[in-house]
């Protein structure tokens, strides 16, 4: 267990109609203090390295800060504080910030005095959006717990637009579908809530917010009208099947998230779809925890070469995981909320203080407010360079591109994977983005800042790259290009034939391309990275690669391999072969060994 709930009290400020968990008064056996330091005791010993406190309304306790500063000095980790804000001012939040708060979510049912109605507690929203300005100026990190009911259904799809309006860094909304009310009339149903749920992911990912549901009141991915819209906020691990409350029906013997799922909530009647696609398994799932997850992918540190025999040590930090896109050959987990400032920090001094190469990617890290900072943090402690990865949708302001500029970047890798709207937004699964991209790009090109275009060969455009060469000669003909192929890196891609094409059916269409692309001047490279096709299939002058590097032992990170034709190939040392996912599709006859000659 690494995340444990502990209750702290069970009176509350506020009386929403559908809440279950308030009492009219305190027990002492569940409010005293004995009880309460008993409980984190007890989970801390479990195993848990944060602790959520929740209630009741846990700011009615006047000794809230010494309960955290307790919680820390037996061996938490974090402390998030499930709080509605409404009774926290400035002094509060920086002594519970000084306590080892670490983490504030919001009870957050609607935004602006119309949550004042469903809370009963009038001023109670002005109260707590002061509470969180406090807590954000203490440092506290702000997440929305925005619960889908009755009485807000027709709310809370303003919710994300508006607290991005605020000025507020919102870094998650927890969604909360709540299943067992005093008066069950204050509830949708499941059916009702899931619809809500799938729009409200969607202007949460509109104004670049991560959502994810509250693991607390779970509702199988199953009952949802279109699960893919919303699979990027669940957190599922094997193993997470056996859950006290729940159950499963017939329906449940033939889904492919069957060990991980726990079914339904008892009592509870379900209309059930069971998961069928292998690919959506994927989607649904983290390795292990939530922490754990985080940590594994939030920085990547390789050795980048460039002709002529040099290497670069490069840093990639995550400095957030959540997307306004959805490529479906992303191997980013983008259904994690953002890694603790502190911890990006960290990766980002670390890489700096080794003066290695810095790029700063995501999910899309324009959608983190403190990328300007994070640049600046970079540049401060002495990186080589720092390129930023993204999708250059928020990069249609210039002014924004200057201030990232002024802090110090260097470099842009952009990705855009069509020549139009039509196959782009296909492929990204956001309609409406190609425009902004492009936008975004010639804000790029018109600054000092080096920018490159990376276009990903997959199925979907696999014979568009000529046409893209000509949209870039005539629109940015300064600009570099990128070459990628679709790859099953992790698990998170799916390996099939409708994703991932053959080499030889992309080859027509990159020979003429890059036909076109000397023909006009314009760069191509990305042959030789991971992300690249195997040497030996590169339709153009091979010769340069021999000047590369030799790749270090363990650097493919056991993606790749090296058949029977690799063994008689000149540039053997210097190509990663073939990675084990394409071989298992298409198997490796395509290859063709490289003499010097």
């Amino acid at each position: 267990m690494n995340v444990a709930r502990v209750l702290t009290n069970e009176t509350c400020n506020q009386h929403c109609a559908f809440c279950n968990a308030r009492r009219p008064e305190e027990r002492t056996a569940v409010a005293g203090s004995a009880a309460v330091r008993q409980r984190m005791d007890d989970a801390l010993a479990a195993g848990a390295r944060e602790l959520v406190f929740t209630g009741g309304e846990p700011t009615l306790r006047a000794d809230l800060e010494k309960i955290a500063a307790y919680a820390r000095g037996r061996g938490a980790q974090g402390i998030t504080l499930e709080t509605n804000a409404a009774l926290i001012d400035d002094a509060r939040a920086a002594a519970l910030a000084a306590a080892g708060v670490t983490r504030a979510r919001v009870h957050t049912p609607a935004w602006g005095d119309a949550a004042d109605a469903i809370t009963q507690d009038p001023g109670g929203f002005a109260a707590a959006r002061a509470g969180m300005d406090a807590l954000a100026g203490a440092g506290v990190a702000l997440e929305l717990s925005v619960p889908i009911v009755r009485a807000n259904a027709e709310l809370v799809e303003q919710i994300p637009q508006r607290a991005a309006q605020s000025g507020l860094a919102i870094e998650t909304v927890i969604v909360v579908i709540p299943i067992g009310a005093p008066d069950p009339d204050t509830l949708l149903s499941v059916g009702e809530a899931a619809a809500i749920a799938e729009q409200l992911a969607r202007r949460c990912r509109d104004v670049g917010i991560a959502a994810r549901f509250d693991v607390n009141s779970f509702v199988p991915p199953c009952v949802f009208p279109h699960p893919g819209r919303v699979a990027h906020m669940f957190s599922m691990t094997r193993g997470g099947a056996e859950r006290t409350g729940y159950g499963r029906d017939a329906t449940c013997e033939t889904c492919q998230v069957a060990d991980r799922c726990p079914g339904a909530p008892e009592g509870v009647d379900l209309e059930r779809t069971p998961v069928r696609e292998d690919r959506m398994r994927r989607r649904l799932s983290i390795i292990s925890s939530v922490q754990d997850q985080i940590a594994r992918e939030l920085v990547t540190i390789e050795m980048t070469r460039a002709p002529g025999g040099e290497t670069v040590e490069t840093h990639t930090v995550r400095v957030n995981f959540h997307c306004n896109q959805s490529c479906q050959f992303c191997f980013v987990s983008t259904h994690l909320p953002p890694a603790e400032h502190e911890a990006v920090r960290e990766a980002i001094v670390t890489c700096a203080s080794r003066g290695a190469r810095l790029s700063l990617s995501g999910g899309e890290p324009t959608l983190n407010p403190r990328l300007a900072e994070y640049v600046q943090m970079g540049a401060d402690g002495g990186a080589r360079e720092i390129e930023l990865q993204s999708n250059a949708i928020h990069l249609g302001d210039r002014e924004r591109v200057r201030a990232l500029e002024r802090a110090g970047l260097t470099d842009a890798l952009v990705s855009l994977h069509g020549s139009t709207a039509e196959i782009s937004d296909a492929i990204t699964d956001a309609p409406g983005t190609f425009d902004l991209t492009v936008v975004g790009i010639d804000a790029l090109a018109a600054s000092a800042v080096r920018t490159r275009l990376n276009f990903v060969f997959c199925e979907a455009n696999r014979t568009d790259f000529p046409d893209y060469v000509d949209m870039v000669v005539k629109r940015w003909p300064r600009i570099v290009l990128t070459i990628s192929f679709v790859a099953s890196s992790t698990d998170v891609v799916p390996r099939t034939r409708a994703m991932m094409p053959r080499y030889g059916d992309i080859l027509p269409a990159l020979s003429e391309g890059l036909r076109k692309a000397r023909e006009s001047g314009l760069r191509v490279s990305g042959f030789e990275s991971m992300c690249g096709l195997p040497l030996c299939l590169v339709p153009d002058d091979l010769a340069r690669f021999f000047d590369l590097a030799a790749i270090p032992e363990g650097a493919d990170q056991g993606e790749f391999l090296k058949p029977e034709p690799c063994r008689s190939c000149a540039l053997s040392e210097r190509c990663f072969g073939i990675r084990t996912g394409y071989a298992a599709l298409h198997g490796y006859a395509e290859l063709r060994p490289v003499s010097r000659d």
